[in-house]
């Protein structure tokens, strides 16, 4: 069965789609934060409007004690205006929460209020009689409107029937004074769950966010930089290429093509510095192959002279003199080809001082008379390395050190262990005139020279530098104009996994 995967999509789309749903859940997350404050806001007006009636219907109920104690007819009238306002805001009211859940009980106030005034006019007309010019005629002694009535009833049916209906309105009142602020306070915790859920999604999101984008984007670069700091030290190593399916996995990909190339390159830039290393040693390989061969030619004219007389001894000698001389020839051509040779990168326990003289036999034809060569290396200092390559290092360094000299002079190539830094150092010192500080941090920049146009590439000490960081090492300088140059190459006395 074949697995569904996934459409790849791109690093800006991603991005995109990231932002976006943040966005949409800030834009969500207002909205219904709006609806729940303009929600609030109308039960606010409602609240208000809600303690407004229950105090006129405590007013009510103020000038219903009033004109049941004293029997004025200004606590009646006052009584009736009060009811009126009541009707009008119960009214009001009724606009406003036709649609929230307060309405029944608004309609039961209503139906309250209007049962009172009832109940207030029966009882009022009892004692209280309207003329025919719409002016209220009171019994016993109230001649004027603000007069009292005497002989009010404080007891008995209608009261008590007043008095109740009363305590039931003042009661519907309350309840919806009370019911208003518990809406209220619910939708002032359901707005602060709301914040809070959001709050969370928010800060998830917050922190999620950085998380991918450093996963997909930032740990991708992080690795190409390091990689490009390792081939800006000479290591050319491709990076492990993560699986984010964008451009960044493209990016990862296509770096990895051109370390490779990179190193194609470099070798071939080697193999031709080692040609052009070549070419250099090549009159001087043919110096020093022209001396054996010279005395090979003059043991066999002295041999074939002395043939005929049979002094063997002498023949002998001469046999011996051309067997001698062949040999050493055979060293250098030997040498020669070994450098030469195109081989993996290989580290083994080598002897240094083998490797030094090496490199010396190759490179005395091109020392000057007045330039004197010294080594003080032990014959029992052994480093795992790669003799060929450490052998390309100091040929081109010991060359360096040799033109570095104008007239007489010297170059020591000396060698220690530094046990605490678990490392041999190796250090060629000439006596030279010196580098000038500007320059010394370029020295191992690829195709920088200090040498005339025509007799220097610039990759010699490049070269050097990258197979010395190839074997887990370093090259330092140490230099002042007048004092002659001292390169330290720093290599570990024991294999590591990276340079086995």
């Amino acid at each position: 069965m074949k697995k569904y995967r996934l459409p790849s999509l791109s690093l800006r789309r991603k991005i995109i789609i990231i932002l976006s749903c943040y966005v949409f859940g800030i834009l969500v997350m207002t909205m219904a934060s709006q609806e729940d404050l303009y929600k609030a806001q109308e039960k606010l007006e409602v609240v208000e409007l809600a303690y407004s009636l229950h105090s006129i219907i405590l007013e009510v109920r103020r000038y219903e004690k009033n004109f049941l104690l004293y029997g004025t007819t200004e606590a009646l009238n006052e009584n009736h205006k009060q009811l009126d306002l009541a009707l009008e805001t119960v009214e009001n009211i009724k606009t406003q929460v036709s649609r929230f859940k307060a309405y029944p009980l608004l309609v039961e106030l209503k139906k309250q209020i209007l049962s009172y005034q009832g109940a207030m006019k029966a009882f009022s007309t009892e004692f209280v009689r309207i003329s025919e010019s719409g002016q209220r005629v009171f019994p016993g002694n109230a001649r004027y409107p603000g007069d009292a009535v005497e002989n009010l009833p404080k007891n008995g049916e209608m009261v008590d029937n007043l008095r109740f209906e009363g305590q039931e309105m003042t009661v519907t009142s309350e309840e919806l004074v009370s019911f208003e602020h518990l809406q209220i306070r619910s939708i002032l915790n359901q707005l602060i769950e709301q914040l809070l859920v959001w709050s969370l999604v928010a800060i998830t999101i917050g922190i999620f966010m950085p998380l991918i984008m450093s996963l997909k984007i930032f740990k991708p670069l992080r690795v190409i930089k390091a990689a490009t700091e390792d081939i800006a030290r000479g290591r050319f190593s491709k990076i492990e290429v993560l699986n984010t399916r964008d451009e960044m996995q493209q990016v990862m990909e296509a770096f990895n093509t051109m370390v490779h190339e990179l190193e194609l390159r470099q070798n071939q830039l080697v193999q031709s510095q080692k040609l052009s290393s070549i070419g250099t040693l090549t009159a001087g390989i043919a110096h020093q192959l022209n001396n054996p061969l010279n005395n090979i030619s003059t043991s066999c004219q002295i041999a074939l002279d002395d043939f005929d007389a049979g002094d063997q001894a002498m023949i002998r000698k001469m046999l011996g003199n051309i067997d001698q001389e062949t040999c050493r020839a055979r060293d250098v051509v030997q040498g020669l080809l070994e450098f030469s040779r195109t081989r993996d990168f290989e580290v083994a326990p080598v002897n240094l001082l083998e490797v030094v003289k090496r490199s010396l036999s190759l490179v005395k034809s091109q020392v000057p008379a007045n330039v004197v060569l010294t080594v003080d290396i032990s014959e029992h200092l052994v480093l795992p390395m790669d003799a060929q390559r450490v052998q390309e290092v100091l040929l081109n360094m010991i060359i360096n050190a040799v033109q570095a000299i104008s007239g007489e002079g010297q170059v020591a190539i000396s060698a220690w262990e530094n046990r605490d830094g678990n490392e041999a150092i190796i250090e060629i010192r000439d006596s030279g005139e010196g580098i000038p500080e500007e320059i010394q941090d370029r020295l191992f920049d690829p195709f920088y020279t200090t040498k005339e146009e025509g007799k220097g590439t610039g990759l010699g000490l490049s070269i050097a530098y990258g197979i010395i960081e190839k074997h887990r090492g370093r090259i330092t300088v140490e230099s002042s104009p007048g004092h002659g140059a001292s390169f330290s190459i720093h290599l570990p006395l024991t294999s590591t996994p990276e340079n086995v």
